[in-house]
């Protein structure tokens, strides 16, 4: 085998369409350069490709039907959470070993913080199979959850045991307030099932998810804000929530258009990988950490908002003119007051690019 570092190790690369999930086809030129006369040999159908990344020190075993791979490509998907428009590269070791780098809809690889776990294909037979304890073993206020089509249609979400039990909620039957990451709030039903000694969710997720655009196989972080008589359980950006982490940077090209008709505009596919969806304040951080706050409303019926007042002094107090390229961060600073808890988006100058 080639040693992995060698800039020889040859690569193909596949943006994933619509039905990803079920299958990836490997391109027929690289196939048949690289991988066939390996399989040639053996029997084809029993041919099994070993798949790693750097988001976790798993190895995922996947079957590989002529060029298609098919059985534990979805546990792979689903794993890193992958979605319609991301990029895959593979990179291959030899031995039918495949090192594979994700990219987002922006082309900026996907960051993962700490781990990925591993999901079982057959996560749904059992709901409180579904949730997971967050990894770091001294934040117990934390765990993740994956929305199957399971917990949706019973409208029930089983909590980890250990979660429960650190919490001191267990023997609870009570309501419990959901907050997504903005502050706004939804009620559900916290119910004990004594049998199992599991504590749930019930009468309220399945419609926190829809509102929230939750759908099947997303992989969603939820932090203890508030224990007591009525909890508050917060969903929040987490090593596991891509949601919020995933595009977090954006690099834009300003233009002499942008700043003859004073307009500038942050792309959908950015925005929807951060939750945002509708009108809101941005704070804009130029170079030096002065705080300007601006409007970001929308521009079209596609996605796409526009900066109000303000970009242009951003711009220019971080030097940037146009034809430059800047890459910006964004992030949230969340402020409390008394039982409220909200969010504010800011938008950082990181760097000329």
């Amino acid at each position: 085998m080639e040693n992995a570092s060698s800039p020889t190790n040859p690569h193909f690369f596949q943006p994933l369409l619509p039905g990803f999930q079920s299958h990836l086809n490997i391109p027929i030129a690289f196939y048949s350069k690289h991988i066939k006369r390996t399989t040639d040999e053996g029997n084809a159908n029993a041919v099994v490709v070993k798949l790693r990344s750097d988001a976790s020190d798993l190895t995922w075993e996947v079957k590989m039907d002529g060029r298609r791979l098919t059985r534990g490509w979805q546990e792979f998907t689903t794993s890193h959470d992958l979605r319609v428009g991301d990029i895959v590269i593979f990179r291959h070791d030899g031995d039918l070993l495949f090192h594979v780098t994700t990219f987002g809809p922006s082309c900026c690889e996907i960051r993962y913080h700490d781990v990925v776990f591993q999901i079982s294909a057959d996560s749904d037979k059992e709901m409180n199979q579904e949730t997971r304890e967050a990894v770091s073993p001294s934040d117990k206020s934390c765990f993740v959850a994956r929305v199957t089509p399971s917990n949706l249609r019973k409208d029930a979400l089983f909590l980890p045991r250990g979660f429960s039990r650190s919490n001191g909620l267990m023997n609870c039957d009570c309501e419990i307030i959901l907050l997504n990451e903005h502050g706004k709030q939804w009620t559900a039903l916290l119910s004990y099932y004594k049998t199992k000694e599991d504590v749930y969710l019930r009468r309220g997720w399945r419609n926190f998810c829809h509102e929230n655009q939750k759908r099947s196989n997303c992989v969603l972080t939820f932090k203890l804000v508030q224990a007591g008589t009525k909890p508050v359980l917060k969903l929040c950006s987490s090593m596991y929530n891509r949601d919020c982490i995933r595009g977090r940077f954006l690099t834009l090209t300003l233009t002499h258009y942008n700043f003859k008709r004073s307009k500038l505009c942050l792309p959908a596919t950015f925005l929807k990988a951060n939750g945002i969806t509708s009108a809101i304040k941005i704070i804009l951080v130029d170079r030096y950490g002065i705080k300007r706050t601006t409007s970001l409303k929308p521009d079209n019926n596609y996605g796409r908002m526009r900066l109000g007042k303000g970009w242009r002094e951003f711009c220019e107090a971080s030097g940037v003119k146009a034809g430059d390229s800047i890459k910006l961060e964004l992030f949230e600073e969340e402020e409390e007051e008394e039982e409220d808890t909200s969010a504010t988006y800011l938008l950082k100058f990181c760097t000329k690019v």
